[in-house]
């Protein structure tokens, strides 16, 4: 036998495509993707449209609910015009918690209560008059079944005050569950909202709402200004007693030990000391610059420098007379010594008046030095006087320390009873002011106007977000298809997946294509109208027909110049339409010409015998296990010439696989071998019984028959792996019972309106 070049390297459960390298990344088959995407627009287009559906039911049914809002702006700084004779009242600003808090305000029992008594019960209570049909009928039923309970087990008889309690309760319930307050954004501004089924009650209790917050605002103002008041007029009078009493205590201390206080506060004995101690200050000073006079004056006397000189000396007139003349003199005497010589007369006549005059500058000097004794010892004097006057003051002042310290006490206690008596009037006086103007920290912006449409349901969210769900459940629903989808269902998956030739595919033929075609008279013993099973003939032009002529291609391609050559037809499961396909198969074989043989080899079935000779005694079996004669149960088709050996009547299905192994079968077939051109046998289903593998030693090869979309790849697989021998002479498979106008859905290599519609002129 013959095998493809490739069959010893054959392996199950190829994935196909191009092996990556490890570590490299996934290919993404992204034309797979749109062609599932194609196969399940419908279900996701329906569940869109279900969506829709379900959102304008909704919409029809939900009863219309408007929506009123005002707005409060928390104001940071509350102020009054100080025009109007009121101080300015400066409060924190508020932060996020204290915002919050307001909030909470606004949904507190006590706003709801105040609104309560503004609209009026009744009105609050009064929704369930305004109600969608549906609606209406929920609310109906509800008091019916609360009807029917009450009179099954009747509840006790409220009084007046409980019926009220429960209606103020409901009323309560009712608010809060459709109040909405909103802070927007991060400014101080509050949206407070009201749901209802009536517009101007939305409205009236959304402004209702804000009135009590201002209200409650007020009345919270003006409660803690009255508290504050209250307690704060008997704390000042007790203060400005102490105060008082502190003044007049430290005013008699003064008096009784005699400290007697400057215009600046100090004590007089304070003062004193502090000027007596400044003027010592000034005494030691002028001391000090006398005495350096006096050393200075001694020293040019004693030295004899008469260039030497202080100030008093440089604006004396008569030393600086005395000095110029002895200047001169010198600078005389100078020039006669160069010219008359040392010894003359009247140079030494000039000596001696320059020594009279030095004689004359330093008895003036001596002078000048009486002078600076005498103002050295006056301040002498002074300074040993003021420091006498400071030793006797100071003994007097540490006689007064200890009452000065008392005194300093009696002062402090007096002047903190003085900052606080001024501290608590001046608030006395600005809680006076803010019970008489309280103000709020909050105001109406904006205030809620009747709504003019219905905040609830929109028709366009309805519409919308159902589209979206629908459009979800139906993405759901086509992927769940696409994971329950385990067929083959294109060429690529059958060479991918079993390493096999896909032949081709065949149409699934209706019942209205079949009755185009009038009967054709059959042969001996075959049914005439068994129009299935000559559909290729009938039908030449068709894609089955053409597909099985690709099956008689590949049979002569594998096969080569082989005399007799026995191909057998099997499939995985019953029902997939091997029988139909080896039968046109074989009528299409010897409607060309050629000597073929089909033989019925499904002995427990029997459903193409069943079929196109139903009323055959003798067949397969026969032969096989009684040795009847080929001849005795050949049978004839008229038509094409097709010669069928059915499988017989009464076969017991115990040993099938027996006899189609035997070598009575081998021999049948070495004897139709020389006879004729192509023996097809239709064989049993692979999955369910053995016989195909018992058998299959006898066979050239395998067409295997798998239909489109309903056998399992995976069960197509096991058995191919189970049964090695029948994979290894299969020679390609059909694809049956395929839907052509869904095909082009489940391969990326066909546009989109199928090659199959630009074959058509070739079908024809």
């Amino acid at each position: 036998m013959l095998q493809s070049p490739e069959s010893s390297s054959r392996g199950l459960r190829y994935e196909g495509g191009s092996h990556s390298e490890e570590g490299a990344l996934p290919n993404i088959d992204f034309a797979g993707i749109l062609a599932a995407v194609r196969r399940q627009v419908w279900p996701v287009l329906i569940g869109a449209c279900i969506g829709i559906g379900l959102g304008l039911a909704y919409y029809v049914s939900k009863t219309p609910v408007y929506y009123g809002s005002t707005q409060l702006l928390l104001d940071s700084k509350s102020k009054l015009n100080e025009d109007a004779a009121i101080t300015a009242l400066s409060e924190l600003g508020l932060d996020a918690g204290a915002v919050d808090s307001q909030v909470e305000v606004l949904k507190s029992i006590n706003v709801a209560l105040s609104v309560i008594n503004k609209i009026g019960i009744d009105r609050i209570l009064d929704d369930d008059q305004v109600q969608s049909p549906v609606a209406a009928a929920i609310t109906w039923l509800k008091n019916a079944a609360r009807s029917i309970k009450e009179f099954i087990l009747p509840r006790r008889q409220l009084t007046p005050q409980e019926l009220a309690d429960a209606r103020r309760d409901d009323a309560l319930l009712y608010l809060s569950n459709n109040l909405s307050i909103k802070r927007i954004a991060r400014t101080y501004i509050l949206d407070v909202g009201f749901f209802s089924t009536q517009a101007a009650k939305s409205a009236d209790i959304a402004n209702a709402f804000a009135q009590a917050y201002l209200d409650d605002q007020f009345g919270a103002n003006f409660d803690a200004t009255r508290r504050a008041t209250d307690w704060l007029e008997p704390r000042i009078q007790e203060l400005r007693k102490k105060a008082v009493a502190t003044d007049l205590a430290t005013q008699k201390f003064k008096g009784d030990k005699g400290l007697i206080a400057t215009a600046g506060g100090s004590l007089v004995n304070e003062q004193q000391l502090a000027e007596i101690n400044t003027q010592l200050v000034l005494a030691r000073s002028d001391v000090v610059r006398a005495d350096a006079k006096y050393g200075r004056i001694q020293s040019i006397i004693s030295s004899g420098q008469m260039d030497a000189a202080v100030s008093e000396a440089i604006d004396n007139p008569i030393i600086v007379e005395l000095r110029n003349k002895a200047t001169a003199a010198s600078k005389t005497e100078a020039e006669l010594a160069a010219k008359l010589g040392p010894t003359h007369y009247q140079v030494l006549r000039l000596r001696s008046d320059i020594a009279e005059y030095r004689r004359l500058i330093f008895s003036e000097l001596q002078r000048i030095a009486e002078s600076y004794k005498s103002e050295r010892d006056i301040a002498l004097a002074r300074q040993h006087a003021l420091e006498e006057q400071l030793t006797s003051q100071v003994s007097l002042t540490n006689l007064s320390n200890q009452d000065s310290v008392a005194l300093r006490e009696l002062e402090r206690e007096s002047d903190s009873y003085k900052n606080l008596y001024q501290t608590m009037l001046q608030r006395y006086q600005e809680s006076l002011q803010k019970q008489s103007f309280p103000v709020s920290e909050a105001r109406v912006i904006s205030p809620a106007m009747v709504p003019p449409l219905a905040s609830s349901p929109k028709l366009s969210l309805a519409v919308v977000l159902g589209a979206v769900l629908g459009l979800i459940g139906g993405a759901a629903y086509g992927g769940w298809r696409e994971l329950r989808d385990l067929g083959f269902r294109s060429s690529s998956q059958i060479r991918d997946l079993l390493r096999l030739d896909c032949i081709g595919v065949v149409p699934k033929v209706s019942a209205q294509q079949l009755s185009l075609v009038p009967p054709v008279p059959g042969g001996p013993g075959l049914v005439a109208g068994s129009q299935m099973m000559r559909y290729a003939t009938n039908h030449i032009l068709s894609p089955f027909a053409e597909t099985l002529r690709s099956a008689k291609v590949a049979v002569d391609f594998a096969l080569g110049d082989r005399q007799g050559k026995v191909i057998a037809f099997a499939s995985v499961l019953p029902t997939e339409g091997k029988s139909t396909i080896s039968k046109n198969f074989a009528s299409m074989l010897a409607h060309q010409g050629a000597r073929t043989v089909l033989i019925d080899a499904d002995l427990r079935h029997r459903g193409l015998s069943g079929d196109i000779a139903p009323e055959a005694q003798k067949g397969l079996y026969h032969v096989l296990a009684e040795g009847a004669s080929v001849a005795s149960v050949l049978l004839e088709e008229a038509e094409t010439g097709l010669r069928i050996i059915p499988a017989g009547s009464d076969v017991p299905n115990a040993h099938t696989s027996t006899l189609l192994s035997s070598a009575a079968m081998d021999n049948l077939l070495a004897d139709l071998r020389s006879k004729v051109d192509y023996i097809i046998l239709d064989l049993p289903p692979l999955g369910p019984v053995v016989d195909v593998r018992a058998s299959s030693k006898y066979f050239d090869g395998f067409l295997f028959v798998v239909e489109w979309g309903a056998t399992s790849r995976d069960l197509v697989v096991d058995a191919f792996e189970a049964n090695p021998q029948v994979y290894e002479k299969c020679i390609g498979v059909i694809l049956n019972k395929v839907d052509t106008l869904r095909l082009h859905f489940y391969t990326s290599k066909v546009p989109q309106d199928g090659l199959h519609k630009k074959y058509a002129a070739y079908y024809g």
